[in-house]
């Protein structure tokens, strides 16, 4: 069957938009939520942060706050591929769940990484907050980045199994497959959820969008030309061929919420 790259490349795009935006807003609503909880005041979620005053609560319930948009992520990135590990249809569906599993990854190791370098982010307000060295901040950062390697490449295969079997062992195919499933959405989908993450409160916040998305290129090499067992497959490549109008519902709905919480929710 012919690869419609441009179906692909939309199709992707679309789906990578959808889960960034989704993960980033879970992980943001962690926040929110705990803050409610430990009974802040002034508390407001936006499109991609939170904000709360932190007069009348302890530094432990600070800590709290912070730590548990990460915790949440890691959560959606630990829930989504364990639930890619059961799944045996590889089809529009499956390639949501992978994404949704990646940038959960990427949104608690992301953070660990930069820890040492932002005491304003939520992981390195937390190590700093609890006094940590800095060669122990230093030493989890590389232990994050080796972890959030290996994971990104634990996921490529999903990625690969996206293709029919044809397009898997022709190693041409396979090669232009990957680069309209992954390259260029992760380009595309760069720029747009950048342009979703606007306006920002401090430019930091662009450091997620921006370099947190860019890991998703160490796993390109594996994802192209590394054989991997051929137990499941997309059997149903042809509809993933084709334009998806549900996806495009989908990435319509998300741009219409993550631009309505640019105005925000607030509380007390």
């Amino acid at each position: 069957m012919k690869i419609l790259e441009k179906n692909i490349i939309i199709n992707s795009t679309m789906l990578f938009v959808i889960a960034s935006i989704l993960a980033m807003t879970l992980h943001e609503f962690g926040h929110f939520f705990t803050s409610i909880l430990v009974h802040a005041k002034q508390i407001s979620i936006h499109h991609n942060y939170t904000s709360n005053s932190s007069v009348g609560i302890s530094a432990i319930s600070s800590v709290i706050i912070k730590i548990t948009g990460p915790l949440v992520s890691l959560i959606i990135g630990v829930l989504f591929h364990f639930i890619c590990s059961r799944q045996e249809k590889r089809n529009i569906l499956f390639l949501f769940l992978t994404y949704m599993s990646v940038f959960g990854y990427i949104g608690f190791f992301g953070y660990l990484i930069i820890a040492p370098f932002t005491p304003d982010g939520d992981t390195g307000y937390v190590f700093y907050s609890l006094g940590f060295p800095l060669w122990v901040m230093i030493i989890l950062s590389i232990l994050g980045a080796i972890a959030l390697y290996f994971l990104i490449n634990s996921l490529m295969k999903y990625f690969v199994e996206m293709g029919s079997k044809e397009i898997i062992e022709n190693t041409a195919d396979r090669v232009k497959f990957i680069r309209s499933l992954v390259i260029y959405p992760l380009v595309i989908g760069i720029i747009l959820t950048t342009l979703l993450n606007l306006p920002v409160p401090v430019i930091i916040s662009l450091i997620a969008p921006i370099c947190g998305s860019l890991t998703i290129l160490c796993g390109y090499d594996n994802a192209s030309r590394k054989d991997y067992p051929l137990k499941n497959t997309n059997k149903e490549f042809e509809q993933f061929n084709k334009l998806n109008l549900i996806i495009f519902g989908f990435f319509l709905l998300t741009i219409i919420l993550n631009r309505l919480l640019v105005y925000g929710i607030y509380v007390n």
